[in-house]
């Protein structure tokens, strides 16, 4: 089935609330085609979330794709979860890294 963008990011977003409280969430869109690139970033309020969210959502199935869910920090050293689908059609060149 096609999901639409606004409800594959709710889904996700879902998806990692069940772990704990989700500060933020946000899916990387491509600028010049508008299409996702893949993965995103989820924030939690503490790093035990963070990792737990690593433990526990690391090969979760969506849409038949594994997610796999990796660390990032950013400048204030707040824990960010990057994600993104693992599988065909993923680029080679690795997406997580943090944002500056």
């Amino acid at each position: 089935a096609v999901v639409s963008t606004q409800s594959t990011g709710e889904s996700l977003k879902d998806i990692f609330a069940q772990v704990g409280p989700v500060l933020s969430f946000r899916l990387v869109y491509d600028r010049d085609t508008g299409k996702p690139k893949g993965y995103g970033f989820c924030e939690y309020q503490d790093q035990e979330t963070a990792k737990s969210a690593m433990r526990n959502l690391s090969g979760y199935e969506l849409n038949g794709r594994s997610l796999r869910v990796d660390t990032a920090t950013s400048d204030k050293s707040e824990e960010i979860k990057s994600l993104g689908p693992t599988g065909k059609g993923v680029p080679e060149e690795s997406p997580y890294v943090a944002p500056g």
